[in-house]
């Protein structure tokens, strides 16, 4: 083989060969909404901005969003990784907000609980 055609791409860890018949499978955005419930008003003001910067800090997570809904008392998180399957990544976006909430806020004594709205792919913006 040319030495040419031996030019490689990384491709969540794998390298294949830039070859016409072996193109690297790229991956998608896969958006996931979760929901948290069990916190007041004063416990998001005192934790939101810290909250929001370990999201930010973790560079695997894209473009994280994160609101308090007041009138129905839930923190609102909307999350976009890359992945090839929604179920997986849904588990993970959920795991990481699990830890970035439990390092941001002062719980109270209600329970806390998380849950995911949604995780599907969508459209990548282009490079």
């Amino acid at each position: 083989m040319p030495a040419a055609e031996m030019i490689t791409y990384s491709v969540r860890g794998a390298y294949l060969p830039n070859r016409p018949e072996r193109k690297p499978k790229l991956m998608v955005r896969i958006r996931a909404r979760t929901f948290v419930t069990g916190f007041d008003g004063v416990e998001i003001a005192e934790g939101m901005h810290c909250f929001r910067q370990y999201l930010r800090e973790r560079p695997w997570l894209l473009e994280p969003k994160a609101e308090w809904d007041s009138q129905e008392d839930l923190l609102v998180i909307m999350i976009e990784t890359e992945g090839d399957d929604p179920n997986l990544e849904r588990e993970g976006v959920l795991d990481e907000v699990r830890g970035c909430a439990i390092a941001a806020f002062g719980f109270s004594s209600k329970r806390i609980a998380f849950d995911v709205l949604e995780s599907r792919p969508v459209e990548s913006p282009d490079p």
